[in-house]
């Protein structure tokens, strides 16, 4: 619950940081700003995906045992690994930063946000280090506290630098009729020079979130878990080998699922270059018309509005995943204790609640985008409500496929077998870039096709880690409380929400509109969740004696 609600605080002070940044670097800024975060994500997954769950994990376990000793060599060989990880990660990024900006995403301009972008690997992986540390002990307030301290930093200084290099660079537009030597033509010609600088600039602002949180979760930990040290002690060097023996297979998937979220990306990038340019640009031509984007960046811009629609769409998964986070040392407690009773009750209590939030949050989400959209981008990016909207309402409709495979992972990689679902990521993936190759290159769906591959995707990866869980574990999911229900509560309460506003209320206006559908939606929601029984107290308390026994 801490971690959900820190989750969505993070959200919420993402959404207010991401409209105004969007002003000052418009979808094509947002492009660049995006395309960085396309090499950062692999190498952030990797480290922030595969030693923490083996630190909390065996934590977790030594802990269960009463073993303080093994414990306090974990916490130093953790420490060692994840530095050099760190490093090695940062020079990963800015070696390939050219290479990737200029081959891979045809976009050389980007390059300036990858090398703002770098540092943050090193920081992070440090973070992760002392999170996943205090996550074996069931303790998510380093993880919860430090994820709000990154985001609001980012908040203050990314839209600082981003507002204070757009203020700098115009006015050299203005006085010189160029940037940084460059001689702009005209307006639009300076604004493509400048949005690289701004949005390198708001760049500057994650990495400056990622080092302070460091500061936060090392303090905590010293002060938390120095306590005396255990009499008998371990060898560093034999639990930085068991680290790296459980991450193996962890790894090997986390790399996996890195490349070929990689390599979804790209491709929506490369197909999009490949469709036919007069009718591409015709079919965003009342955006193009709003931002006076210039030919050699419609590509990057609609990629930045595609950008911007993922915003939306990874809310509830980035959601789900505090369940997850949580849900790994938990199951790895009641599956070494051999307490099945426990682990059935655990793994469908946290199924149950991740597929609660994806379809009430999905359906809710396709059911207020474009009066969402209308009130935050409305008054400064119209553009960006005309080309979002219905992608993200088709989004809404695939989120149950994004959460629930999310947790399956995590439940799969809790009991230790992370190596078995390496195929799904792999099967995944081929039908993720293969759907973008065969849709998003048709000028006529372009990057709505990444609504069917993407759902196609995942269901892979959600149908293969259930079984794998449901085969070693010996833990069967009640399908009513998963699936149906939360469905059909979710579903009564769209319709329900859609009827009344046409009946009762009309159209009021973009904000009367999202009030109203907000409010309708929630109470249907809410009573149809009682009232179908998805929701007990009984099962609330059977956690909270859970995490007390853990």
């Amino acid at each position: 619950m801490l971690l959900l609600l820190s989750s969505i605080l993070v959200k919420a002070i993402s959404a207010v940081y991401k409209i105004p940044l969007t002003a000052y670097i418009g979808a094509t800024g947002r492009g660049y700003f995006n395309i960085a975060y396309n090499l950062y994500m692999p190498v952030h997954a990797l480290l922030m995906g595969a030693f923490p769950i083996a630190v909390t994990h065996l934590v977790s376990k030594y802990n269960e045992k009463g073993n303080r000793a093994k414990v306090y060599s974990l916490r130093k060989a953790s420490g060692i690994l994840f530095f050099i990880a760190g490093l090695i990660g940062f020079a990963f990024m800015g070696f390939f930063a050219k290479p990737y900006a200029e081959l891979i995403s045809s976009s050389p301009k980007s390059i300036y946000t990858i090398y703002m972008l770098a540092p943050s690997v090193l920081f992070c992986s440090m973070e992760a280090s002392k999170r996943s540390f205090a996550e074996g002990y069931m303790n998510m307030v380093p993880t919860s506290v430090s994820q709000i301290i990154e985001a609001v930093f980012k908040l203050v200084f990314g839209l600082l630098f981003a507002r204070y290099a757009m203020s700098y660079l115009y006015q050299m537009y203005l006085d010189s009729s160029a940037v940084f030597g460059v001689i702009c033509a005209n307006e639009e010609a300076a604004l493509s020079a400048i949005y690289p600088f701004t949005a390198a600039a708001a760049m500057a602002g994650a990495t400056f979130g990622s080092f302070f949180s460091l500061i936060y979760v090392s303090v905590y930990n010293s002060v938390k878990y120095n306590s005396r040290i255990p009499n008998k002690k371990y060898k560093t060097s034999e639990s930085l080998k068991e680290i790296i023996s459980f991450s193996a297979p962890i790894i090997v998937s986390t790399i996996i699922q890195s490349v070929s979220t990689f390599l979804d990306n790209s491709s929506v990038q490369y197909c999009l270059s490949q469709c036919n340019f007069d009718k591409l640009k015709e079919a965003y031509q009342s955006c193009l018309q709003i931002t006076s984007t210039p030919d050699e960046d419609v590509v990057t811009y609609i990629f930045g509005l595609f950008s911007s629609a993922q915003d939306f769409k990874n809310l509830l998964p980035g959601l789900t995943m505090a369940l997850g986070v949580a849900a790994v040392p938990a199951i790895s407690a009641a599956f070494e204790s051999h307490n099945r009773e426990r682990l059935s009750l655990l793994s469908n209590s946290i199924f149950k609640y991740t597929s609660i939030l994806a379809f009430g949050g999905g359906f809710y989400l396709s059911l207020i985008s474009p009066f969402l959209l209308n009130v935050l981008y409305g008054a400064n990016n119209p553009d960006i409500v005309i080309g979002c909207s219905r992608l993200v309402y088709f989004f809404g409709f695939t989120m149950v496929f994004y959460c629930l495979s999310g947790v399956s992972v995590f439940a799969v990689q809790a009991i230790g077998c992370a190596k078995k679902s390496i195929p799904s990521f792999i099967i995944s993936a081929a039908v993720r870039v293969g759907m973008n190759y065969l849709i998003v290159s048709d000028y006529r769906y372009n990057i709505y096709g990444t609504v069917a591959s993407g759902a196609a995707g995942y269901l892979v990866i959600l149908v293969s880690n259930y079984r794998i869980y449901k085969k070693y574990s010996e833990v069967k999911l009640k399908f009513s409380d998963v699936f149906i229900k939360p469905l059909i509560c979710s579903a009564a309460s769209f319709f329900a929400a859609n009827a009344v506003l046409a009946s009762v209320f009309g159209d009021n206006g973009a904000l009367l509109n999202f009030v109203v559908l907000s409010t309708v939606y929630l109470i249907f929601f809410t009573f149809g969740c009682i009232l179908s029984k998805l929701v007990t107290f009984s099962e609330i308390k059977f956690m909270q004696s859970s995490k007390k026994m853990a």
